[in-house]
């Protein structure tokens, strides 16, 4: 395959810089047997504690009728929960690929992932549709155990958080509602108003005054909001809209704007540590960001994938590819292929054009690649040694190591 690599002028704007050492603090994850949120934990990391050997090889692949997706899928137990942008909401099987139970909306699609709660006691999956509507269905069976309607499209994947008062749902939509929702029931705890869409997942931080709830807006601001009232803690301007979910450490948030700007921004300081600009034209950030060691890792619709180094805001890579990469990177441990004996990190991405690959966190080397056909808008689930996409042509893959035993 022929690339072209195209160049930009950065600039690089810090502002300050972070107390965290950054290459060595503990960057959460998901586990390794799960991928139960939208960027896979509550901080919004993109990360997953599974180690994958490379190459993969393709475990199965189901072709699904009359169905595009764009949403990231979601793994618990050995189950994927997708919807579609037809209406339709899939179980699949892990291993299979069969399905266990489907739900079909009536005109209404589902652009954005589900979550699966932690909580033995409640084994539900929450996800919005674009009409507005949340449903909570039982894991299992696909039953409706409650729903709740907002005024707007749920674009991105809702959030599940364990409370001293029960399991709450965060889902933010786009009539400019932050909701909570208790997990057992639906009902609202409290809901949170801003002048503007939101598009993104919420993402949580801990500190030492309790959780608190990140929401980078479409009106131009980061919102912290209290986790066990809702009440607006602080704002933060940027340089104007977005739907990405933003990547946290600590309290530092990492996410890019419409307007083509990266920012790493303090949540708890109130503060803008840096912010990187690409001067080309086309380079908005749809993609949210995934958090590697001291790197910070996102998708361009510049038809790229970049590198910024997290203590400063220097690119460290751009990774041409063939389409806009408006899916979010996944970061896994990796061995084998062109470093065999070497475990390392590598960012699994997906573009437009229907390219998968992994690259190597430090680098952006490729260090495996697949021609999937249809393109993705959403990332990847990553499970049990599975890796899941689903794209926009109706196909769901899923990989398994290269290492794993048949």
């Amino acid at each position: 395959m022929t690339t072209r690599f195209v160049a930009i002028a950065v600039t690089v704007v810090v502002v300050g810089v972070s107390a965290l050492t950054m290459a060595e603090d503990d960057l959460a994850a998901a586990p390794a047997d799960a991928w139960p949120l939208a960027r896979g934990c509550l901080a919004g990391t993109g990360r997953s504690a599974a180690e994958l050997g490379l190459p993969l090889v393709e475990a199965w692949r189901r072709d699904i009728d009359n169905a595009s997706f764009g949403a990231v899928p979601v793994i618990a137990a050995g189950t994927i929960y997708v919807g579609d942008l037809d209406g339709t909401f899939h179980a699949l099987a892990l291993d299979t690929g069969t399905t266990r139970w489907s739900f079909t909306a009536d005109a209404a699609g589902f652009p954005a992932a589900a979550a699966v709660s932690p909580d033995p006691a409640l084994p539900l999956v929450v996800v919005g549709d674009d009409a507005g509507t949340i449903r909570a269905f039982d894991v299992a069976t696909g039953a409706i155990r409650w729903r709740h309607e907002t005024g707007g499209e749920i674009s991105g994947g809702p959030t599940i958080l364990p409370s001293a008062t029960g399991p709450r749902v965060l889902v933010g939509s786009q009539d400019a509602s932050l909701t909570c929702l208790a997990l057992d029931d639906g009902g609202v705890a409290w809901t949170f108003t801003s002048a503007d869409q939101i598009r993104c997942a919420p993402t949580v931080v801990h500190t030492a005054d309790g959780d608190r709830v990140l929401i980078a807006g479409c009106d131009g601001r980061l919102h912290v909001i209290d986790a066990a009232s809702g009440a607006e803690r602080a704002t933060v301007p940027i340089d104007g809209p977005t739907g990405t979910t933003p990547a946290a450490a600590g309290e530092v948030a990492y996410f890019g704007t419409e307007g083509g700007t990266f920012f790493a921004i303090d949540a708890g300081a109130e503060r803008i540590l840096w912010q990187s600009r690409a001067a080309a034209g086309g380079q908005s950030y749809r993609s949210s960001a995934a958090l590697a060691g001291g790197l910070v890792i996102v998708g361009s619709r510049g038809r790229a994938v970049e590198a910024f180094t997290r203590a400063d805001g220097g690119r460290a890579w751009r990774r041409p590819m063939r389409g806009r990469v408006d899916a979010s990177p996944v970061v896994v441990t990796a061995r084998g292929g062109v470093a065999p004996a070497a475990a390392r990190e590598v960012a699994l991405v997906a573009d437009a054009a229907g390219r998968i690959a992994a690259l190597d966190a430090r680098t952006g080397e490729p260090a495996w690649e697949f021609d999937a056909g249809g393109g993705f808008g959403g990332g990847a689930a990553v499970a049990d040694g599975r890796v899941v996409f689903a794209s926009d042509d109706g196909r769901v893959w899923c990989f398994r190591s290269g290492d794993a035993a048949e």
